[in-house]
């Protein structure tokens, strides 16, 4: 059996198959390890993070937490890539199909296929928002070098960050692969280190206005709307650009 904890910590069951009690029984329990850990990272960020507070949380002892993951660091990086699936695979095709086409876009069309798209990072967001806050954190206070390690070149692969602590950073790098994958499909000429800059300044704005959100000093159809306008400059960049050369 299939089965995944999504980021507000719920169960999803995905192409379920018959199998043993004792399978079925081990996989329960590794949904249990899981849901544990994304409750106590939620709360006390990866600092906070223990195999005994996990295994208490799960209903086991520490010790059969072995039986399930071979460290910490083993069971962060299967939360990692599941989390970073959960938050990318609704969006990806709709983001890269908006920028492959921008240049054939109205602006009326644009801001609403741009309003969908940003809709689902905030839907994302929201779901879990204490997740949300936490991973920007451990973003800041483990990945201080980040902007040195992790943001591809055109020669690149993906990243190698391991862990919650860096899943902002994955998710981000990312981002920057799927708008190289909608600018090569629309045929425009970009430089790597300009996608790199744009992507990390929509990050930026993002989070904050996400945050900002959450903490109601604005609406999300205010935020998204500023959204709209700062990306719509941003890819006309990309084509103006062209245009000069």
């Amino acid at each position: 059996m299939d089965v995944v904890v999504t980021t507000d910590g719920r169960e999803k069951t995905v192409n379920p198959k018959p199998d043993s009690k004792r399978t079925l029984a081990k996989a329960k329990t590794r949904r249990a390890i899981m849901k544990s850990a994304l409750q106590l990272y939620s709360t006390e960020g990866a600092s906070g993070m223990s195999m005994n507070k996990i295994a208490k949380g799960a209903g086991i002892a520490q010790p059969s937490f072995y039986n399930h993951f071979a460290s910490l660091d083993e069971l962060q990086q299967a939360l990692s890539l599941q989390l970073k699936d959960n938050y990318l695979s609704p969006m990806r095709a709709a983001w890269i199909a908006m920028i492959k086409d921008y240049t054939d876009l109205s602006e009326a069309q644009f801001n609403q296929r741009c309003k969908q798209c940003l809709t689902h990072i905030f839907d994302a967001a929201f779901v879990n928002i204490d997740l949300f806050q936490r991973l920007n954190e451990d973003r800041i206070r483990f990945s201080p070098s980040f902007t040195a390690k992790s943001l591809p070149t055109k020669d690149s692969t993906e990243g190698s960050a391991k862990g919650l602590g860096n899943l902002i950073n994955d998710i981000q790098a990312e981002w920057t692969q799927i708008f190289v994958a909608g600018l090569t499909l629309s045929h425009c000429d970009f430089e790597y280190s300009k996608v790199n800059l744009g992507v990390d300044i929509a990050a930026a704005q993002v989070h904050e206005l996400i945050l900002g959100c959450h903490q109601q000093r604005y609406s999300r159809e205010q935020a998204i709307h500023v959204l709209c306008k700062n990306l719509n400059a941003l890819f006309t960049s990309f084509w103006q650009q062209e245009i000069s050369e």
